[in-house]
């Protein structure tokens, strides 16, 4: 198995040892992360020389892709480790409301794990299990990956630059806060100028109760944004859909939370999955209302993706709007998320549909 390309201790050591110039690192590095090429004949600002010396020594990525399943808003890529696992990523494509057909941003949601630890009763990927953590430079060949795709989809925008992932969400496969030292080094690779350039801004991390992760992003002065998925406003309630919320309750959580907002001075988004009979109700609409009123946040509601593999349904849009009001007339910022990629099983909670049903 050979290093990646990407890794730059590894990469500074072996330059240093064949004497190659500072300036043709800069180079290897510009081609990969700035003119989004992962094939070695694409990076014509190296000699070939320098190509054939550099892929005898290193691989450009550490995942090989399996499928790739387009709809109009979404891409799901399906890639393949080294050691024979499969991870998914989801491309979002956000559409200008305005122009037909204008791409105004794109949204890449990683994988951080092999399955998931966290066994929500909605969602296929904990059925899955958790295999193991990725490693950074896993979660990194997404990024390198879907760039190069997206450069060949799109090409360049109107200013001239290549069109990039703009938003980076670490939510599928997935629980990125119990993966924290790869998390740690992908955000600062991601926020480097030199290589993906975003900004805290542009980053999310979605968690289910991570405490322990939740306060190290505070004690490492990372401000990204976080989303929580909370899913009820109950204690008793959200341990039957999320068995692991058992390990801290709903008021634990609360508190860090609020540190959080203290701390970045951002708002917490919280994820809220609408499943008939179970989450929705004007009951659990109040009671979400109780316990998010004075707190800096936005909640957004999902509506399930029904799938054959969880015998759960989806609440009716009706009754999603009537939940919505309640929670508008309570003071909360709330809005009902969009359930896209339904049909290439990339939407919320259907992630490693494809793995779940070949085991």
């Amino acid at each position: 198995m050979l290093p990646v390309i990407f890794d730059e201790d590894i990469l500074l050591k072996y330059a240093k040892e064949h004497k190659i110039q500072p300036f043709r690192v800069k180079q290897i590095f510009y081609e990969l992360f700035k003119n989004q090429n992962i094939d070695w004949d694409s990076m014509t600002t190296l000699s070939k020389d320098m190509r054939k010396e550099l892929s005898n020594k290193f691989d450009i990525l550490n995942l090989t892709i399996d499928k790739v399943l387009e709809d109009e808003q979404t891409t799901k890529f399906s890639f393949k480790t080294l050691d024979w696992y499969f991870i998914e990523a989801v491309l979002m494509y956000h559409w200008s409301k305005h122009v037909k057909w204008k791409l105004n941003r794109i949204t890449l949601c990683l994988s951080s794990q092999v399955g998931c630890p966290m066994w929500c009763a909605f969602c296929v990927t904990g059925k899955m299990w958790l295999k193991r953590n990725l490693t950074w430079q896993e979660i990194i060949s997404q990024v390198l990956y879907v760039n190069n795709y997206i450069k060949n989809k799109f090409w360049k925008k109107e200013d001239g630059t290549l069109r990039a992932v703009r938003n980076i969400v670490f939510m599928w496969m997935w629980e990125p806060l119990l993966n924290y030292d790869n998390l740690k080094k992908t955000i600062e690779i991601l926020l480097q100028r030199e290589r993906f350039s975003l900004s805290q801004r542009h980053i999310t991390i979605s968690t289910v109760w991570v405490i322990d992760g939740i306060k190290k992003l505070i004690q490492d002065k990372i401000g990204v944004w976080l989303a929580v998925s909370l899913h009820a406003p109950i204690q008793n309630l959200r341990e039957t859909i999320v068995p692991s919320a058992r390990v801290h309750q709903i008021p634990e959580l609360m508190e860090v939370l609020n540190d959080y907002i203290k701390a970045t001075n951002n708002r917490i988004f919280y994820e809220y999955i609408m499943i008939k009979w179970v989450t929705d109700g004007e009951a659990n609409a109040k009671a979400l209302v109780k316990l998010l009123k004075w707190q800096l946040c936005h909640v957004n509601l999902i509506p399930y993706n029904e799938n054959p593999l969880v015998d759960f349904q989806e609440t009716s849009i009706k009754e999603i709007q009537n939940f919505k009001q309640i929670l508008g007339d309570g003071g909360l910022t709330v809005t009902i998320r969009d359930s896209m990629g339904r049909e290439v099983k990339s939407a919320c909670g259907q992630l490693g549909y494809s793995s779940v049903v070949s085991d």
